[in-house]
């Protein structure tokens, strides 16, 4: 009673569900009781499924038109993209830089994306992150995301994040807490939001607060840290995130640092100065990315850093057409006279620097650190201006003779790092050694200060007038910077160039971030001159001034390279030009010249061009401060006093070179140079759809939004598609191209079924078996563009001699490009095994010397597990299995 008129098929055959509409596979038959179905695979779903012998039908019905062929090109352009390109639409923001695009195609380039961006200072780290967040945006993979940076920095992230990326970041700031938790009613005051920026200082833990019980402090804590923490991040950034090294692993920073690294699977850490020279703060540093890989100082080593260190120096930067990206620089140094006029000027310096040696010498004699450090800030005033020193002698003549001095307990340790701007106030009001004999010296002073305002100008403002004047002849819209260290001379230099008609804003520590604001905009679009503190000029991007005027000259170096950095940036249009104040009769003057003079010298022989690169990191951790204090002490001794500042350089530079190489990338940025690509990720993914549900006759699309972790897209993604013998394959005419007639097709090659490993391969050969190299691309392109016109004009059974000649030709093809897919395949995943081998090695041999015998044993025998598994894994890995398919074949006619 079986129908003979059945049509059997057998197991691997294609046939078509003409309920579901869709090519099947049989993997099984089913004969009962004369009754005959089949067990079928679904490529497009991922399902298998039984059909019926009434529900299916021969491969030959499964007709294909004109929108079968838009969805399957456009399918395959969005694996190819999905494989190894970018998927954020660059064309819509920034045109990225090579360096940042490698920093973009580095970080993307596996699904460990926790590294340390560590780009010197001007190249743009800022605009790596923002397009390191659409790109994870547009794949779907990140959706919250945290920004933690220092307070100065809050602002630039916000705008450029705004401006350049079309990304909204809400600031959170410690005042906005309260008001947040009271205006939506809710605790997780972090989770209102989906992309926030936070001040790095506002969030860390408190350990003490003076009148806080350790109750409060803990409450604090919850309330600040693990409400951030526990916010479910995607992705977090910290941005200057040297700071979060810490000097040791207890400090509140580094606790911060510890909690927000291990609470996103994302981690980017943004900073110029990585490694200082010292191996423990950049350990724990490397170690909030991955702590297994770093177990200890033994773990770095280039080799181990390698893979989460990127960076590139200002020296290797390009431009997209190969050029240098960075303007020269002038520097001129511009020594300042006291001639008669400024008598009292000159008398005033001698009677300051007297006051300031005898009070350092007996402050040192009595350990007492915090009188030494107002001995140097009397010092650095009377170098600024006679306006800054006069106002803070009244200041400290009057806490003297009120007998309002306060006990502080600065180290030497905090004579060095300690902002002269910010601890103005605190230094004034240290204990005095003998408060009678200091008011004697003090009002002697201020008497001379008071004299020499009355008689001249100060004879660096007369200088300062002649520049601005000189500059402003040769181009009326110069905008100009000038930088001092004190707010008092800050409003001097404001007052004076005001009355002489120049229009002037003013930048220090002290004002608020909207403040800051308004004053950077006053200055883009309103004055002429920027008058800043180092505190108030920190992280700003000014490169639309090109001059900078160093009216005080720090004793640190790496200060005013800060300083020039500011405009030393990308976008710099010009020249840099920067003047350097010095007055040529002091003992500052002659410890200049003599430290500058080392400094060439040492430079020369270390092979280092010039001197800006090695100011913005190696002299953050030396004592110039000691040099010059010391010299004031005994003018006689300066050669050798700055003798022992040259070992210190000398030892750093060595220490430099060494960690330079470790962090050190070797890399070509020419093959990074940025080719605008017409392709867009969020309309490709909508044509695809729209192609297969008009091929479908389905007239709703799935989803409105679309990503391309969506589940819908996932199943066409990860559809199974096969060109096999039997198959009918589409005959496509395409009008106004001059093609040849001949085959079509697209390949997909993949290693070990790598999602990362898959390229796809467009291949034309024409009718008479020739295969033409560039053709197939052309094709594919022109099959993609929506301006096409071209039609299906039947569909025809392949030959299976036919398909086979074109497999082998096809296959000889794509062998180049097998080559290239499998070394890298290769060099990634070794990389990746050395690196955890390594790392597993270092652990084995630091639990080798546990004391205590069973916890000795059960710890080494988890790690060689941990090992053995690791090595079978890299075993299997290695061993290659390429698999090159045809997805599409259409015959191509006249």
């Amino acid at each position: 009673w079986k129908d003979e008129r059945i049509i059997m098929y057998n197991i691997g055959d294609w046939i078509y569900d003409s309920v579901k509409k869709e090519k099947v596979q049989i993997i099984e038959i089913i004969d009962l009781w004369g009754f005959l179905s089949y067990k079928v695979f679904n490529p497009l779903s991922n399902e298998i499924y039984k059909v019926s012998q009434d529900c299916i039908d021969k491969i030959d019905k499964y007709d294909y038109d004109e929108f079968y062929v838009k969805y399957i090109t456009m399918l395959e352009k969005i694996k190819s993209e999905t494989s190894q390109g970018l998927l954020s639409n660059l064309s819509n923001g920034i045109i990225p830089l090579p360096h940042q695009l490698h920093v973009l195609n580095r970080t993307v380039s596996n699904n460990n994306i926790r590294y340390i961006l560590a780009d010197e200072v001007g190249l743009g780290k800022t605009i790596e992150a923002g397009l390191i967040i659409k790109e994870l945006k547009a794949r779907g993979l990140v959706k919250r995301i945290l920004v933690v940076c220092p307070t100065g920095l809050v602002t630039q992230w916000g705008i450029e994040m705004k401006e350049k990326f079309n990304e909204k970041f809400h600031v959170i700031l410690p005042s906005d807490y309260e008001t947040i938790k009271k205006i939506t009613d809710n605790e997780d005051v972090y989770g209102q939001f989906e992309q926030v920026i936070s001040p790095m200082d506002s969030i860390k833990p408190l350990d003490k607060r003076a009148g806080w019980s350790e109750e409060k402090i803990k409450k604090y804590n919850e309330d600040r840290i693990y409400s951030i923490i526990n916010s479910g991040w995607d992705l977090i950034i910290i941005d200057e995130a040297h700071r979060v090294a810490g000097s040791s692993s207890e400090v509140s920073r580094y606790r911060l640092g510890s909690l927000l690294g291990s609470s996103s699977p994302y981690l980017l850490l943004l900073t110029a100065t990585p490694h200082s020279g010292k191996t423990e703060p950049f350990l724990r540093l490397i170690r909030l990315l991955d702590e297994k890989a770093f177990p200890n100082t033994k773990a770095i080593v280039k080799e181990q850093v390698a893979p989460y260190v990127i960076r590139t120096e200002k020296r290797e930067a390009i431009d997209n057409e190969g050029n240098k990206l960075f303007k020269n620089r002038i520097t001129k140094t511009v020594e300042i006279s006291w001639d008669q006029r400024h008598s009292m000027q000159e008398r005033l310096y001698e009677l300051v620097t007297e006051y300031v040696r005898n009070g350092y010498n007996k402050a040192m004699k009595e350990k007492k650190y915090y009188i030494g450090f107002l001995m140097v800030l009397m010092q650095r005033l009377v170098t600024s201006s006679t306006a800054a020193i006069k106002e803070s002698i009244e200041k400290r003549v009057d806490i003297l003779e009120n007998q309002q001095t306060k006990i502080h307990s600065l180290s030497m340790e905090d004579l060095v790092e300690i902002d002269l701007e910010e601890n103005l106030e605190q230094a004034i009001e240290v204990m005095s050694l003998n408060i009678k004999q200091e008011l004697l010296e003090l009002k002697e002073i201020l008497n001379v200060a008071k004299q020499a305002e009355f008689e001249y100008l100060d004879a660096k403002v007369e200088m300062l007038l002649e520049i601005l004047d000189n500059l402003y002849s040769q181009e009326k819209g110069k905008k100009v910077i000038i930088f001092t260290e004190f707010v008092s001379t800050q409003k001097f230099l404001k007052d004076y160039l005001l009355s002489k008609d120049y229009k002037v804003s003013v930048l220090n520590g002290s004002m608020s971030i909207e403040e800051r604001n308004q004053v950077l905009r006053e200055f883009k679009t309103e004055t002429d001159i920027l008058i800043s503190t180092d505190a108030g000029g920190e992280g700003l991007n000014l490169q639309f001034s090109n001059v900078v005027i160093n009216y005080d000259l720090p004793w640190n170096p790496m200060k005013i390279e800060q300083r020039i950095g500011r405009v030393d940036r990308i976008g710099q249009k010009q020249d840099v030009l920067i003047f350097n104040f010095i007055i040529k009769d002091t003992i500052e003057n002659r410890v200049k010249n003599v430290l500058e003079d080392k400094l060439a010298v040492i430079l020369s022989e270390t092979g280092i061009d010039k001197m800006s690169d090695v100011l913005d990191n190696e002299m953050a951790e030396l004592d110039f401060t000691d040099a010059y204090i010391k010299s004031i002490r005994t003018p006689k001794n300066i050669e050798h006093n700055v003798k022992m500042l040259e070992g210190e350089i000398k030892q750093q530079i060595e220490m430099s070179n060494k960690y330079k190489e470790l962090i050190r990338e070797d890399k070509d940025l020419s093959k990074d140079i940025y080719n605008s690509s017409e392709f867009d990720l969020d309309s490709s993914l909508r044509k695809m759809l729209e192609s297969y549900c008009a091929w479908k006759d389905d007239i709703t699309l799935p989803i409105q939004h679309l990503s391309i972790n969506d589940e819908e897209i996932v199943k066409h993604i990860n559809r199974e598609l096969e060109v096999n013998v039997g198959d009918m394959i589409p005959h496509i005419s395409i009008k106004d191209t001059p093609n040849e007639e001949g085959y079509f097709m697209i390949w997909e090659l993949t290693i070990n079924d790598d999602k990362y490993c898959r390229r796809v391969i467009p291949i034309f050969i024409n009718k008479s078996m020739v295969l033409r190299p560039l053709a197939g691309k052309k094709l594919w392109d022109i099959l993609l563009k929506t301006s096409t016109n071209f039609q299906v004009v039947n569909n025809n059974k392949i030959d299976t001699n036919i398909l086979d000649t074109l497999k082998d030709k096809s296959k000889e093809f794509a062998y180049d490009v097998f080559i290239d897919l499998k070394g890298q395949y290769e060099k990634n995943l070794i990389e990746k095994h050395n690196k955890y081998l390594y790392a597993i090695d270092l652990r084995i041999e630091a639990a080798s010397k546990i004391g205590i015998k069973n916890i000795r044993e059960a710890r080494l025998k988890t790690l060689s597990r941990e090992k053995k598994e690791e090595i079978d894994k890299y075993n299997i890995n290695k061993s290659i299995c390429p698999v090159l398919k045809p997805i599409f074949l259409a015959y191509l006619e006249m």
